[in-house]
């Protein structure tokens, strides 16, 4: 057999046919890809929002435990008046009072502060002015997502006798406790700080 006879026929397309892709075939195509954009686009967009999220409440976290740090490092330097026009220690109406000696950061150790802690615009709000002869800027923040709290002291010598009232600025309680609350939410467990006499 010779090369031409072993040589297949050519095939031709039908006349008015041409090769490519169908109106149909691209108009499927350009969907298919479009779907797997949009789905692509929102998991990145999922996973962006979940990170925004992830931050802000690890930074509330944050903040959340370095008041809780300034509190229990306020109470653990309360001190009593020392002269009757000093503010003694108190606790009425949900609001604790009390004179603190050299603080921490961001209370200056140079100075005593007369320290307020209780409700104010539907938040509780820490307030610390500082005695001395060329006081600094006073220190005031409300507490992060803390809109009301529940504040106790232990009377001196018990071990079960807790008041919600202390009208003495003479006497120091021995014991301070503090639940934080978002509405009807528990912030964390209880602060309890034990006052050095």
């Amino acid at each position: 057999m010779t090369s031409a006879a072993r040589r297949q026929p050519e095939r031709r397309l039908p006349a008015g046919s041409e090769a490519g892709f169908t109106l149909l075939e691209v108009i499927v195509a350009v969907l298919l890809t479009s779907l797997v954009v949009v789905l692509g686009f929102s998991a990145a967009q999922v996973s962006f929002d979940s990170r925004a999220r992830l931050g802000l409440d690890l930074r509330r976290l944050q903040s959340g435990r370095a008041v809780r740090q300034i509190l229990g490092d306020a109470l653990r330097n309360a001190q009593p008046a020392h002269q009757p026009t000093d503010q003694g220690f108190q606790l009425q109406n949900d609001r604790l009072t009390f004179m603190a000696a050299a603080g921490a950061s961001p209370l200056d150790p140079d100075y005593d502060w007369v320290i307020t802690i209780g409700p104010a615009d539907g938040r509780i709000e820490f307030a610390a002015r500082p005695l001395g002869h060329a006081p600094p800027a006073e220190v005031r923040f409300t507490l992060p997502q803390v809109t009301r709290w529940d504040v106790r002291v232990m009377v001196p010598g018990s071990t079960a006798g807790w008041l919600r009232e202390w009208p003495s600025g003479t006497l120091i309680p021995r014991a301070v406790e503090m639940k934080f609350w978002n509405e009807s939410l528990p912030l964390g467990p209880p602060l309890l700080v034990t006052l050095v006499p």
